[in-house]
């Protein structure tokens, strides 16, 4: 009876903002850690108050909406306990499966290498890089902007997902086993594409679809070999 004893929420992002400003947070353990603790869960209950609000997301993370006013103290305190606060806007932001919880951590090291190269690249439209540990991708890297699954020291990376709507799709291999020492020069050559060739606040998978016939695609492509 609980699972459906309330479905409507008193307080949304939307009913916020009619009564003041609000910014969402979107709050994590980090890029692999999916685990959070005790103490996180009460900063992040305490930042959010009475005034506020808490929603799961399907992005691994949770949403915490607050005063706008109070977004830079809530920032610094969060972090303060470990969190990691997702940067908004259209930028490239970086996801990952939990690498089996810590027992697959071979491209831990590379994931974090792309994290610090890609992270906050200002781009068109939201960029999601997807990274998954093994052959498994059991965090659905092929629904995601960019998919990267990693095997045996190199990537099969997937393109042109679209994520929702009635024309949703998982994206396509558009290249197999791309080495370690290549894959972030390889994503930076495509975001710079992106960047080039997009139309205004075109998305990506848009502007894949629009574009893969290119001839600058297959140059990529050739880039690795």
């Amino acid at each position: 009876m609980n699972a459906f004893q309330k479905n409507v929420p008193d307080q949304t992002f939307e009913t916020l903002n009619r009564h003041g400003e609000y910014t969402r947070l979107a709050v994590s353990p980090g890029i692999i850690n999916k685990h959070y603790t005790p103490a996180q869960f009460q900063k992040i209950a305490e930042i959010a108050g009475e005034k506020g609000a808490i929603k799961y997301s399907a992005s691994y993370s949770i949403l915490v909406s607050i005063p706008t006013s109070a977004v830079t103290e809530a920032m610094q305190a969060l972090r303060e306990v470990g969190l990691y606060v997702a940067p908004s806007g259209p930028i490239i932001a970086m996801k990952a499966c939990d690498f089996c919880d810590g027992e697959k951590m071979e491209a831990a090291p590379i994931t974090e290498q792309l994290y610090h190269a890609l992270e906050g690249i200002e781009v068109p439209a939201r960029v999601r890089v997807n990274i998954n540990g093994c052959a498994s991708a059991c965090y659905n890297a092929v629904y995601d902007d960019i998919g990267l699954v990693y095997q045996q020291e190199s990537f099969d990376v997937y393109l042109g997902a679209v994520p929702m709507g009635a024309k949703a799709q998982a994206g396509t291999l558009f290249a197999k086993k791309v080495g370690v020492e290549h894959i972030e020069d390889f994503l930076l050559q495509m975001m710079n594409l992106y960047k080039e060739h997009a139309r205004p606040n075109e998305p990506f998978f848009k502007f894949y679809h629009r574009t893969k016939s290119t001839e600058y695609w297959e140059l990529v492509k050739k880039s690795i070999n």
